[in-house]
């Protein structure tokens, strides 16, 4: 089952340890390797580099080998997520099926350094 209509931009770019922002406010990543559970502690970095802001999620689902997750944002995706509090992450097959889905929560540091970094 395809999760949600994935344009083909995005489709073009995906393949396997990739993850990219989509439709707003979703990072979609082609892994094989993904959360064991829902929910888990995260922590969010930011890295600035000319005009791209990359975002990185540390998801803590298993301490000893925790699962990162990194994608350039643009202002309109920072805008949403910001407003939202989380971001949403899908993590794919291959053929696009969706594995597990997970909500990487944000904290009030973690959006201000954010704002402060995409100049929101």
């Amino acid at each position: 089952m395809v999760i949600l209509d994935i344009p083909d931009n995005v489709k073009n770019n995906l393949e396997e340890g990739v993850c990219i922002t989509c439709c707003d406010s979703v990072v979609l990543c082609m892994s094989e390797d993904y959360p064991m559970a829902n929910d888990t502690y995260a922590a969010t970095e930011v890295d600035r580099s000319d005009q791209n802001l990359l975002i990185r999620h540390i998801i803590y689902d298993d301490p000893s080998n925790p699962l990162t997750v990194e994608y350039i944002a643009d202002r309109k995706f920072i805008s949403r997520v910001i407003n939202q509090g989380y971001v949403k992450v899908i993590f794919l097959d291959k053929l696009l099926n969706e594995e597990v889905s997970t909500k990487v929560k944000l904290g009030k540091e973690e959006i201000a350094i954010i704002k402060k970094e995409a100049s929101v």
